[in-house]
């Protein structure tokens, strides 16, 4: 049985009731979505809104009992329309499970094609965009969805891929990590949405687990924290950096010099960057990546098992 529909089995579903239980959606564009079969979807100037009727994985029908099936036929068909050209998660359940939790959603297909979802990360945020968990799924073990329709399916988050303990989970939300606008990493770490789309698995992975390990931001305390550093093709020199901020106002930055410094404690390479009026808000920390252009490198044997930034004296 699904477990989170014990209060609305055995009773006619109350429309009330049921957008209680929905959580806020997660939307993406089609062109966005990994669809697995090379087809590109163009957005339409003016998308039709679509109802998205029940369908179900042969398991699920094999499994449920009627009663179930036609509750969740009556949570389908009060979501609310969707446009026309893009696929949604819509969260209906989060339960505990043995090896983490359980979550419920309806994934949705607003295109006038089947479509079947590939491997992509999906988080659970929880507040005010807090990412409480992100893993990776493969979304084709869904199955392949009519168009216009939505099939439930289940999502176990394991406690490993937990990003916080401790947490009441009532105020959540299931998303695609790559259609959310902004998210917030553990002390107060914020990744707007370039970041969320350009950043590497491994660079995110990186961040979060720096997150974990970063202490609570000092009341005053601004600093620069070293990330990640490698050079690439062309000979630059990316630095991936936190900025810190825990004064009481927001800190914004048009231009920043740094030097990047190796292991002996010598600078390594120089540049003034343009950062087009960066806005650190108080009390959260923000990523952002320097590239040190090769004519800006000053010292080519640098040593960097490790590695820091500075602002040059002037």
């Amino acid at each position: 049985m699904l477990s989170f529909l014990k209060s609305l089995l055995g009773k006619q579903p109350n429309p009330e009731e049921i957008k209680e239980q929905i959580k806020e959606e997660s939307v993406l564009p089609a062109a966005e979505a990994p669809l697995g079969d090379g087809g590109k979807d163009a957005p339409a100037n003016d998308p039709a809104q679509r109802v998205t009727p029940l369908s179900l994985h042969e398991s699920w029908e094999q499994r449920l009992s009627q009663q179930e099936k036609y509750t969740l036929s009556f949570m389908a068909n009060e979501l609310p329309p969707m446009a026309e050209g893009s696929v949604s998660l819509a969260g209906i359940g989060l339960v505990p499970h043995e090896e983490g939790i359980l979550v419920t959603a309806f994934i949705r297909n607003g295109l006038p094609r089947p479509i079947r979802l590939q491997k992509m990360p999906l988080v659970v945020l929880v507040k005010q965009g807090e990412l409480f968990a992100r893993q990776v799924f493969d979304l084709s073990e869904a199955g392949e969805i009519p168009p216009f329709h939505a099939r439930p399916w289940e999502f176990v988050f394991t406690r490993e891929h937990f990003l916080q303990v401790n947490l009441l989970l009532t105020n959540w939300k299931l998303a695609f990590e790559i259609a959310e606008k902004k998210m917030i990493l553990p002390q107060q770490l914020e990744l707007e949405e370039s970041w969320i789309k350009t950043l590497t698995d491994e660079q995110k992975h990186q961040l979060i687990e720096l997150a974990k390990r970063l202490p609570p931001i000092q009341h005053g305390e601004v600093n620069v924290q070293s990330v990640q550093l490698h050079k690439d093709d062309a000979g630059s020199l990316r630095a991936l950096l936190l900025i810190r901020n825990g004064s009481d106002k927001a800190l914004s930055f048009e231009k920043l010099p740094l030097a990047l410094v190796d292991a002996t404690g010598e600078t390594a390479a120089q540049g003034l960057f343009e950062l087009g009026g960066l806005t650190v808000n108080p009390g959260t920390s923000k990523p952002w990546l320097f590239i040190y252009p090769p004519e800006s490198i000053v010292k080519q044997d640098a040593d960097f098992s490790r590695w820091s930034v500075r602002v040059p004296q002037a």
